[in-house]
């Protein structure tokens, strides 16, 4: 199998049917690790992106610490979700990782929107805009469409949509809830 990050991008759902077709005769030294690089670069910095862009719109928020919160709280939500997603799908432990870095960095993509409107709004802040329900929105958005591409890849797999989704909610939603109160 070739990969490629476009390829892993635009052709998710082929790219993980092929993926786990091969996995079990791939050996350590022949997975894909500068894709993995690639995908976990996205998920990192664009994780830090997003939550420093929250200082420009919200006056008591810093950089750094908004940067942090957003990389922590939603990092150890993944590091709870991926062993929960191994146990529940039964899948190999890198399709899993593979499915999950594809879907972080199509969460990313959002946020970076987002992150770029954080920017347009702290040079025209509109009187009666809410941004702290705007950027909760899009997180929202983000969820939505991670939760789509995850689901959409585990089901090239043969999951079911439902133990995707359910463990979705409960294991990254639920521990990044957590999370996200207690690095708040």
């Amino acid at each position: 199998m070739k990969n490629s990050l476009t390829k892993s991008l635009i052709y998710f759902r082929e790219q993980i049917k092929a993926f786990d077709e091969t996995v079990s005769s791939m050996t350590l030294s022949s997975l894909p690790y500068m894709l993995w690089g690639s995908l976990t670069a996205i998920a990192i910095v664009g994780s830090c992106i997003y939550g420093a862009s929250l200082s420009l719109v919200l006056p008591t928020w810093k950089p750094t610490d908004g940067a942090l919160w957003v990389l922590l709280s939603a990092g150890l939500a993944w590091f709870i979700f991926g062993p929960t997603l191994i146990l529940v799908t039964k899948k190999n432990v890198f399709t899993c990782a593979h499915a999950c870095m594809v879907t972080m960095a199509y969460g990313e993509g959002v946020l970076a929107v987002a992150a770029f409107a954080n920017l347009i709004i702290a040079f025209n802040l509109p009187v009666s805009f809410n941004v702290s329900l705007f950027n909760f929105f899009m997180v929202f958005i983000s969820n939505i469409v991670m939760a789509l591409v995850l689901t959409l890849q585990m089901q090239a797999i043969s999951v079911a949509w439902w133990k995707t989704l359910l463990t979705w909610v409960l294991a990254l939603n639920g521990s990044g809830a957590v999370f996200f109160w207690l690095f708040r």
